[in-house]
């Protein structure tokens, strides 16, 4: 048995629909669980019954969405019943060098934090650990849909800002080999990321030709970006990493990872393949 936390989320879902699809038994643990819309072949499971979500599991997908304010309750509690891998979603932040290793930033920190107890109780109970270390989703470009889908502007600062953005079904790929074992010994995956570099332009220009539409960027500022951001609902904080790291990516091509196909032995999905993917999401 399998437990993915975070299983109606953007990497949950799809990783659900994999590993079922492969025969294996899958536990998903969400806060709604009547409204989960699992496949036939999973079970949803409510996230405030961890006992009984974590009976007879074998292996874990630990989502830090699920654990925002830490996971070690969580992980001891999964030790005690016989869990024996954890794979946690992490990201290409705890190695990015370009960023601070402080609290300044938020989102390095919360990962290398997750990280560090997935370690801790690991060690202590004999379990198996991979941590999965992905860098831009492409399924951040999602903020873009209402805006888009409203007059078919895109307000957004940094405009060139390079990103190689990753799509979701390959992070539930690797999270997959991981869960399953086939990737071998604890440790940390390579960086993940897209296969191409973009800017935020040539992204939009790919949703505009999957969609059909005529789409529009219009430049911002800074500083009209971090209140707009911090204005739909993202903490000052996070705003002010997403944005200063967005500026020291304009013109600077982003690190293509071969990290993907070297774990999978396929080529990643591109950008245009992704907003195929997603198109209803923006019209």
């Amino acid at each position: 048995m399998i437990l993915v936390t975070g299983a109606t989320g953007n990497v949950g879902r799809p990783l659900v629909a994999r590993l079922t699809a492969e025969g294996h038994k899958v536990r998903g643990l969400t806060r709604n669980p009547d409204r989960a819309r699992m496949p036939d072949d999973a079970v949803a499971v409510a996230a405030d019954d961890l006992g009984a979500a974590l009976d007879g599991v074998f292996a874990v997908f630990l989502n830090p969405a699920a654990f925002w304010g830490g996971a070690g309750e969580f992980l001891r509690l999964a030790a005690e019943r016989g869990v024996r891998r954890v794979v946690t979603l992490s990201s290409s932040s705890v190695v990015d060098a370009s960023l601070p290793i402080d609290s300044m930033n938020p989102i390095a920190e919360h990962h290398r934090a997750l990280e560090a107890e997935v370690e801790a109780v690991a060690a202590d109970a004999g379990m198996e650990w991979t941590h999965v270390r992905p860098g831009m989703f492409a399924t951040n470009t999602l903020a873009w849909a209402e805006a888009l889908r409203r007059d078919g502007v895109l307000r957004v600062a940094h405009a060139r800002s390079q990103a190689a953005p990753i799509h979701e079904d390959d992070i539930a790929d690797v999270a997959a080999l991981a869960l399953t074992g086939a990737l071998g010994d604890s440790g940390p995956t390579p960086v993940l990321t897209g296969p191409e570099t973009l800017s935020q332009t040539d992204q939009l220009g790919l949703i505009a030709e999957a969609t059909g539409r005529q789409l529009r960027l219009e430049e911002i500022s800074h500083e009209e970006a971090r209140a707009d951001m911090i204005a739909a609902g993202t903490p000052a904080e996070f705003a002010d990493v997403l944005l200063d790291v967005t500026a020291g990516l304009v013109d600077a091509p982003a690190q293509v990872s071969p990290g993907y196909e070297q774990l999978t032995g396929n080529p990643g999905r591109s950008f245009a393949q992704w907003a195929r993917d997603h198109a209803e999401d923006f019209r």
